[in-house]
């Protein structure tokens, strides 16, 4: 977690100074990168609690923050992600797609750019193969993160109560027909977690298998990168050869901000 953010100091313009501390937990919020009781985010943010439980009831109703049902954790929807969406995807973008040509180049396989929202991953960019019996998914798609190697390396990367609460809250009803419980995809996170490497076995479509590893900004999760292969082409030798190009590819990304704090 970062370093506890400065309350906004009082202001006589009434709702002008409630909207400004209204940002302040959202912004404390996403630094936060997972649910949190209401006494973490007041310490935080230094507000009173009281002021604070209206202001997160509000953006509870508005649905830009929403509450475990489980114990009340306050954490930020999809809702709020949705209003920087497209600049952020096209920041993860820019810094993703040159690393992503290097993997196109070596392989000439699929490669997909997937963010996380809520229990889904979606596709925000896609380079095709350029060869018959290729893998195909439009940019804009969605897939479940459990059943994909996109949604599973991103999730290993979160903190631990919101890696806990999403594997808890996963739908696993198409997937426990292929023989998944929670526990082994929890084993299967956490595996990814270690390695920093996630495969998808022909779990998410037959015939696919898709390796894939996460993208950092700042030391934070932000995205994931994926090759997919068609099934008749995979080898255990290939799938190795792709997990250690991953591995080997840089996808710690450093902003400019976070280098002038560095040296701050």
């Amino acid at each position: 977690m970062s370093e506890d953010r400065e309350a906004p100091e009082r202001d006589d313009s009434g709702a002008i100074a409630v909207l400004a501390k209204a940002f302040h937990v959202l912004e404390t919020m996403a630094d936060m990168a997972g649910p949190a009781p209401l006494r973490e985010i007041a310490k935080a943010t230094a507000l009173p609690k009281g002021t604070l439980f209206r202001i997160l009831q509000t953006m509870v109703g508005l649905g830009y923050v929403g509450q475990l049902t489980d114990s009340s954790d306050y954490y930020l929807t999809s809702q709020i992600a949705h209003l920087g969406r497209n600049a952020r995807q096209e920041d993860i973008k820019m810094l993703a797609m040159p690393l992503m040509t290097v993997l196109h180049g070596k392989f000439n396989e699929t490669i997909n750019l997937g963010i996380l929202e809520g229990q889904f991953v979606y596709y925000v960019a896609v380079m095709e193969a350029q060869r018959p019996l290729a893998w195909r998914v439009p940019a804009g798609t969605r897939d479940t993160f459990h059943s994909t190697a996109l949604g599973r390396a991103i999730v290993a990367q979160l903190g631990d109560s919101h890696r806990e609460a999403l594997i808890r809250r996963a739908n696993l009803k198409r997937a426990e027909k292929r023989g998944m419980t929670r526990e082994a995809l929890a084993a299967l996170i956490e595996e990814a977690r270690e390695s920093k490497v996630a495969f998808d076995l022909e779990e998410n479509d037959e015939g696919v298998v898709c390796i894939g590893t996460p993208i950092f900004i700042d030391s934070r999760v932000v995205a994931a990168v994926s090759v997919s292969i068609p099934a008749i082409r995979y080898t255990p030798a290939l799938g190795e050869e792709i997990r250690q190009a991953l591995l080997d590819l840089d996808f710690n990304f450093k902003t400019n901000k976070k280098r002038s704090s560095d040296s701050a």
